[in-house]
């Protein structure tokens, strides 16, 4: 249990710096995703006001899921391998 902890503050620290980091390293990224946002809402709109198009449209991001899994069962090993 103790060494959970250790690792648990270990891997606070090191996210908190890597979400501290990212930001300088990508400047424009957040603009990028607003401008990104605003232009998906805005089709969405026009989509919706648009009677030949589909009331309901079905999203499956199967791409997120699965870069999710991958790096989920990598996060895994890495703690199973240093908990040894």
């Amino acid at each position: 249990m103790h060494d959970f902890i250790l690792y648990s503050v270990i891997g606070s620290v090191v996210l908190t710096i890597v979400l501290n980091v990212l930001p300088l390293i990508f400047p424009n990224a957040a603009d990028k995703l607003q401008h990104k946002i605003e232009e998906n809402a805005r089709r969405a709109i026009e989509q919706h006001e648009d009677d030949n198009q589909p009331r309901v449209k079905v999203f499956f991001p199967w791409k997120a899921m699965l870069i999710g899994s991958i790096v989920l069962t990598v996060l895994l090993n890495l703690v199973n391998y240093f908990s040894r």
